[in-house]
């Protein structure tokens, strides 16, 4: 495709002919990038929580934020590991 001015647009921009841009890097990026937010968030969110608790219901709700916390750790680990897996 020509632009008016003789200028022809370039589908992906490649800086290193040698190793083109492809959709699987960049989804694997992509993936690395949300598994990490993802992790970051559920562990912000557990230790948050426990804090906003009184001291008398932590031993209570120990299990629970715990557990939330760690199925966020876990899942965003996976994702981010997934990522790295398709680099």
């Amino acid at each position: 495709m020509s632009l008016p001015g003789g200028t022809a647009l370039a589908a992906v921009f490649t800086p290193n002919p040698n190793h083109s841009s492809t959709w699987s890097g960049f989804f694997g990026f992509l993936a690395l990038a949300l598994g990490c937010a993802i992790a970051l968030i559920g562990l912000y969110a557990a230790i948050s929580t426990w804090r906003g608790l009184d001291p008398s219901r932590r031993r209570d709700q120990a299990l629970p934020v715990t557990l939330t916390g760690g199925c966020f750790l876990v899942v965003g680990a996976a994702v981010a590991a997934f990522g790295v897996w398709i680099l």
